[in-house]
């Protein structure tokens, strides 16, 4: 089978997983996104549960090497820290979209995999917990205001900038990528970052974010 056929197949996998779980998941509905048929589908994959275990280990792989090893945590700003976490995983979104959405459904929904695929789930876990324990180490926190305490600086810009991005996310899905116009994006999207730091920051001037 020739890499672009296999890209198809695993991508209406993947697609199907990530709306409907693994219990509502349907193989007719996979074969039909792909473009094959059930026999070719079972002539690769046992089961439903092996099509699963595939497709977990393929996103989860993906993920950490597009998104979790291109992290840089020794910028000591933590608005800048959290910018470039955001444009190097919009940058592994936009090459692969399917794998973020098929995670995202598995945290949300864990029962099968945590209790079918323990592994796998407690990998997951891992590179989930050790992503948000890096991402508060060695902050300069004298960058920000000083009548609240850090944590709660930490917790609000963190849920800003991932409230921001998921918006963003839904909003391009379904989108022609090659269409927009990502100048305006990026443009608001740092002139968001820079309200935040006029928040949450002493009033000082410690430059403004224009992306990297």
């Amino acid at each position: 089978m020739d890499a672009e056929k296999q890209k198809q197949i695993l991508d209406a996998v993947i697609k199907e997983f990530a709306q409907h779980g693994y219990s509502n998941a349907s193989t007719n509905r996979m074969v039909q996104e792909a473009g094959i048929s059930k026999g070719m589908l079972f002539y690769y994959f046992k089961n439903k549960e092996e099509l699963f275990r595939y497709a977990l280990e393929y996103s989860i792989d993906y993920i950490a090497k597009e998104y979790v090893s291109k992290l840089d945590f020794s910028e000591p700003d933590f608005i800048a820290r959290l910018t470039q976490i955001t444009e190097a995983k919009l940058r592994a979104y936009l090459q692969n979209p399917l794998p973020f959405a098929f995670l995202a459904n598995i945290l949300q929904t864990n029962r099968d995999v945590k209790e079918m695929f323990p592994d796998l789930y407690r990998q997951l876990e891992e590179m989930s917990s050790r992503k948000l324990k890096e991402m508060f180490m060695n902050v300069d926190t004298t960058l920000f205001r000083q009548d609240v305490a850090p944590r709660h600086i930490f917790n609000l810009i963190r849920w800003s900038v991932d409230g921001y991005s998921q918006e963003l996310l839904a909003y391009l899905e379904g989108k022609s990528l090659l269409d927009l116009d990502w100048g305006h994006h990026f443009a608001e999207y740092y002139e968001f970052l820079n309200v935040l730091k006029r928040v949450f920051y002493e009033e000082v001037d410690h430059g403004s974010y224009q992306g990297t």
